[in-house]
């Protein structure tokens, strides 16, 4: 069969054959198809485990993060701390301890020892206490908290303490110590009373008053006024007793 010629004699649309060669064979290849939806699927989610999993362990292996203030050397109980005390290091602490530890070493300094502090001992709020001069001595107490404004004090007030002494007609009451200032005030584990009991921490001046504190709460009836904010000047009566008492000494050696 004779094909279609083009103007120099060859076949049009096919390659000049040889006389009795046989013509080339045409092979038809299938191009390849791109990759399925699950395929490319499937692949972001391995890349996204690796990258979780190269994170993961680069976290695991940077060590902590956070540093606490430990001690630098042994430090005795009784002892205020110095800044050559203290050093910070890195550490992994459970909640429970980190709750109680400190991150400046500035907080601590002047902080009265409580316990035994040994060299590299984390350093625990429960075994250190902020002892400023300026405050004084400082006395705790417990009272009920109808007879501490309903319980409703915070640290940093400033209150008078008043005790009570006797009963009924015979009843008087002093001022125990004036416009001392509140440094802690904590709910008492099974309080009696409406409102519970709250106990107080307050600092009073280094002259004695301290003892009166503690009489007049083991000897008479405790109760606190707020005076924070008032400038009330000097003249305060230290006591009262009701038209008809004459002054005794208060039973149990006075509360003043």
């Amino acid at each position: 069969m004779t094909g279609l010629t083009d103007v120099g004699g060859r076949r049009a649309g096919t390659a000049a054959v040889p006389d009795g060669a046989a013509p080339p064979t045409r092979t038809i290849r299938r191009r390849g198809s791109l990759p399925g939806g699950r395929a490319v699927v499937g692949a972001f989610l391995v890349t996204v485990a690796a990258v979780g999993l190269f994170a993961a362990f680069a976290t695991a292996n940077a060590g902590p993060r956070t540093r606490y203030v430990v001690a630098a050397r042994d430090v005795a109980v009784g002892s205020q701390l110095a800044r050559e005390d203290l050093v910070v290091v890195a550490l992994d602490l459970p909640p429970a301890q980190r709750s109680g530890a400190f991150t400046d070493v500035e907080v601590l300094v002047g902080a009265t020892v409580l316990g035994p502090l040994r060299q590299h001992d984390l350093v625990q709020s429960s075994g250190v206490v902020a002892v400023d001069p300026a405050r004084g001595e400082q006395v705790s107490f417990p009272i009920p908290a109808e007879r501490a404004l309903s319980g409703r004090i915070l640290p940093g007030e400033r209150i008078d303490v008043l005790v009570t002494y006797g009963s009924g007609t015979d009843a008087y009451t002093m001022a125990v110590v004036r416009d001392a200032e509140v440094l802690d005030v904590e709910d008492e584990p099974g309080g009696i009373a409406d409102g519970g009991t709250r106990v107080l921490t307050i600092g009073v001046p280094p002259t004695g008053d301290s003892l009166r504190v503690v009489h007049a709460v083991t000897a008479g009836e405790v109760t606190v006024v707020r005076t924070t904010g008032l400038d009330r000047g000097a003249g305060l009566p230290e006591e009262y007793r009701p038209p008809g008492v004459a002054p005794a000494a208060p039973a149990g050696g006075g509360g003043g």
